[in-house]
């Protein structure tokens, strides 16, 4: 029975070339060129498919880092008044709510440099013991790096921490040696971009 059907396969094939063969040329031409065309609308097709799939997954990124450089940009500005908050009230529950607010948009919308200061920061925070003297210089300088990463991240641009020290710091000469020391450990520790050591 197979052999049958192989016949009526081959014969089928050469009926089907006979009948192409005795088609006009005119015809030949016309179904060429329907084959050919509908060929090219496919691969159009398919070519256009991957492209529009290739610009909407750009445009959710940008859309993305968009989000991203709207919740980070103020960060620099509102860290810089809760520094002040801090030296005219520094326990009070404004002060706190503030920082509170501004650790938690870090932590949601930060890169991961500016992230790794927060957290850092926050835990030498909670391991203080009561009574204990606190590090100024270094708290300081975490603030500083903190402004400076978020602004590297946002701008691309890096302004010296000490520029944030000699902004905010009435004695900063004083203290300006304590201060780089803090801060260049800092940078060491957490291993932050090397042009924020001072």
């Amino acid at each position: 029975m197979e052999v049958g059907f192989i016949c009526t396969e081959e014969e089928e094939m050469k009926n089907i070339i006979e009948i192409f063969g005795n088609m006009s040329d005119d015809l030949k031409g016309a179904i060429i060129t329907a084959v050919l065309t509908s060929i090219i609308s496919i691969i159009g097709f398919i070519l256009t498919n991957k492209n529009m799939s290739k610009n909407l997954k750009n445009e959710l990124k940008k859309e993305k880092t968009t989000v991203h450089i709207q919740k980070t940009s103020e960060i620099p500005y509102d860290i810089l008044c809760l520094m002040d908050m801090m030296v005219k009230n520094p326990s009070s529950e404004e002060t706190l709510n503030e920082f509170k607010k501004i650790m938690n948009t870090v932590c949601a919308y930060g890169s991961k440099d500016a992230i790794k200061i927060a957290s850092t920061m926050q835990s030498e925070n909670y391991e203080l013991v009561e009574g204990e003297k606190k590090n100024t210089y270094r708290m300081l300088s975490f603030y500083s790096l903190l402004v400076t990463q978020i602004k590297y991240d946002v701008t691309n641009i890096v302004n010296s921490p000490e520029l944030w020290f000699k902004l905010k710091i009435k004695d900063y000469r004083n203290s300006r040696d304590k201060m780089i020391k803090e801060n260049n450990k800092i940078v060491d520790e957490l291993d932050l971009n090397k042009d924020f050591i001072i």
